[in-house]
């Protein structure tokens, strides 16, 4: 278990739901000094430049660059953990490198390199881990999938009677928008009960629309708005299952999969990779093939088998192997 007493830490990692806010907290819960940066901007102004004025994003972006480099004064810290890191160039990591000759610098990856091409700084890296199995091979990275936190087991722990058979909470994009109406149409037809909240911003919905990518009666399937963890945490005290389509593009499991499992849920997934999973078991987890969409009945059949070796992918234990030696 690595020492943080004492320890100077630069975070840089996506402002993604609580989990930074959550990084943070246990890194200084064992007492480590926390200077966290965002890696993206998530200013409406920033937001709208890269959509028509992408000149302006690339120098939006680049002032925000600079002003953390800026920040950094020469020794100022023990350790650079980067989760992601999409801001970070060639030239950004020369520069922290140079300022911080001591320092350990760490990567974690929640997204493939297709999705977010980090492949330009790895070399600047002492240590660096994926959740996608791909990019671990193709890289010579270490595979490291993604975990659950404790308010998920306790789920697990003190189940409330069931009110929802199948929930979804994600974000629009590739064929999340089919896959939900799939499933609405499934549990209509066999009696179940389905809450989805598919989230969208106003304006790509308004784009969209304009462009008749969607259509209005796509509108009963989408939302404006986001929730919190602590709506989806209830919500998931009264399921049975949890749906999970991720990125068409990646191989990784999603942090999805590991609170579904974590909580007691059963799972179905249109990741097929999941199969080579030690936790793997068809009693709890059904794959959904996305190009011919079908569910059996019998899963919604039986309980949710409980695995006391799934507890290996809790928090503490995913951070503790980020910043372990490579096991491989």
């Amino acid at each position: 278990m690595i020492d943080l007493s004492g320890k100077k830490i630069l975070f840089i990692a996506p402002k993604f739901y609580s989990y930074h806010t959550q990084i943070i907290h246990y890194m200084e819960s064992k007492n480590a000094l926390v200077t966290f940066y965002p890696e993206d901007i998530y200013t409406p102004l920033y937001r709208t430049a890269k959509k028509l004025l992408p000149f302006l994003a690339k120098a939006i972006k680049k002032k925000y660059l600079d002003r953390i480099l800026e920040s950094v004064s020469p020794n100022a810290y023990d350790i650079v953990f980067v989760i992601r890191g999409g801001i970070l160039t060639p030239d950004a990591m020369e520069t922290l490198k140079t300022k911080l000759p001591n320092a350990k610098f760490v990567m974690y990856q929640w997204d493939s390199n297709q999705q977010s091409n980090y492949e330009p700084i790895i070399s600047y890296f002492d240590r660096v881990k994926t959740f996608d199995k791909e990019d671990a091979k193709r890289y010579g990275l270490e595979y490291l999938p993604l975990f659950y936190t404790h308010r998920y087991k306790e789920i697990a722990e003190h189940k409330q009677p069931k009110q929802y058979d199948i929930v979804f909470y994600g974000a629009y994009h590739s064929d999340r928008l089919e896959i939900v109406k799939f499933i609405d149409a499934f549990c209509q037809a066999n009696g179940l009960t389905f809450k989805h909240h598919l989230y969208i911003t106003k304006m790509a919905l308004f784009r969209l629309l304009c462009f008749g990518i969607l259509k209005f009666k796509d509108l009963d399937y989408l939302k404006t708005y986001s929730v919190g963890m602590d709506e989806i945490l209830n919500v998931y005290k009264k399921s049975f299952a949890t749906l999970d389509i991720e990125l068409n593009i990646q191989y990784g499991l999603t942090m999805r999969t590991f609170e579904a499992l974590g909580a007691g849920l059963k799972l179905i997934t249109t990741n097929k990779n999941i199969q080579d999973e030690p936790f793997y078991n068809d009693q709890n987890i059904t794959i959904l093939d996305r190009n011919h969409l079908h569910i059996d009945l019998d899963f919604f059949k039986t309980d949710f088998l409980s695995d006391l070796a799934f507890e290996r992918y809790l928090f503490e234990n995913w951070f503790n192997n980020v910043f372990e030696e490579d096991k491989r």
